[in-house]
């Protein structure tokens, strides 16, 4: 009868009044949540501004509309903006809707380069006719 309450009540209480108290030998292990990772899935602009891409050529890949598909530029249904044309890239920012577009200007209008001067010259003239265009468009 006494038995089983000295083992309950009693025996812990001399346990602590003697200084006694008995700990584990090894550390609990628990669970961890940690030690997972995904691969990176290469997100971003793959062709910068200026760059002279051709048609097809994948200009953004992206999650969600964070740039928009301006002239000559195509959406994927993952969201990747890819080029309608060959030409060069320019990127436009509209601070009223706060948003960025990708356009593709078209190199039809304008001759190959044959040497690193006349292709100095082509990327101005590419870059004049982008402000053509952001004026165009109120920006």
């Amino acid at each position: 009868m006494f038995g089983s309450f000295f083992r309950v009540a009693v025996r812990p209480m001399l346990a602590s009044s003697l200084g006694q108290v008995r700990t584990a030998t090894k550390k609990a292990g628990g669970s961890t949540k940690n030690g997972r990772d995904s691969i990176g899935k290469r997100l971003g602009v793959k062709k910068f501004g200026t760059a002279e891409v051709i048609v097809g050529n994948i200009l953004i890949r992206q999650r969600g509309m964070t740039f928009r598909p301006g002239k000559n530029v195509g959406v994927g249904r993952d969201f990747t903006l890819f080029a309608l044309a060959d030409g060069f890239v320019h990127f436009r920012y509209n601070p009223l809707e706060k948003r960025s577009y990708v356009n593709v200007l078209p190199t039809k209008l304008l001759p190959k380069p044959k040497s690193t001067k006349e292709k100095m010259k082509r990327m101005e003239a590419v870059a004049r006719r982008a402000a053509a265009i952001a004026q165009a468009d109120g920006v």
